[in-house]
C-alpha cells in the first residue's frame, strides 16, 4: 500500500553540526613561527570579578557566577538567573565623556582589552611611541 504526500510548504534547510568526540584529533600544532601567537597579557570583566588571579581560583574551586537576575525586571522572561556583572567601575579607564555615551557592553570590551595591554606592560604611553 503507497501513500502520497502532497503539501505546498517549501523544503527546509537541512543543517548539520559538528560535535566533538573522543575520535576526533586536535589540530595540527603550528611550527611556523611567524603564525604561532603567545599571550602576553590578560584582562578580563566577569561575574567573578575584573582580577584574573581571583577569576581564576574561583573557577578552579568549582564557585559559581550565577544568581537570580536582580539588575531589571526578568518576570517576563523564562529565565530568571544568569551571571551579572556586579561592582563594575571603568574609572581610570574610560573617560567619563564616553562613559555615558557607551552601553555596558562596550565598556566591559574596553576595560578587559586595556587591562590586558597593562598586563603585557603595552598600556598607556607605550602605545603611543
Amino acid at each position: 500500500q503507497s501513500h502520497q504526500i502532497t503539501t505546498n510548504a517549501r523544503p527546509t534547510t537541512r543543517r548539520s553540526f559538528i560535535s566533538a568526540s573522543a575520535s576526533v584529533s586536535a589540530p595540527k600544532r603550528e611550527t611556523d613561527p611567524k603564525k604561532r601567537v603567545v599571550i602576553t597579557g590578560m584582562g578580563l570583566v566577569s561575574v567573578f570579578g575584573n582580577d584574573v588571579d581571583a577569576y581564576y581560583e574561583k573557577l578552579l574551586s568549582g564557585e559559581s557566577g550565577i544568581s537570580l537576575i536582580d539588575r531589571f525586571d526578568a518576570s517576563k522572561f523564562p529565565t530568571r538567573f544568569g551571571g551579572q556583572i556586579r561592582g563594575f567601575s571603568s574609572e581610570g579607564y574610560i573617560d567619563g565623556k564616553n562613559e555615558r555615551r557607551l552601553d555596558d557592553c562596550l565598556k566591559y570590551c574596553i576595560v578587559a582589552g586595556k587591562k590586558a595591554l597593562e598586563s603585557a606592560n603595552l598600556g598607556g604611553d607605550k602605545l603611543n611611541t
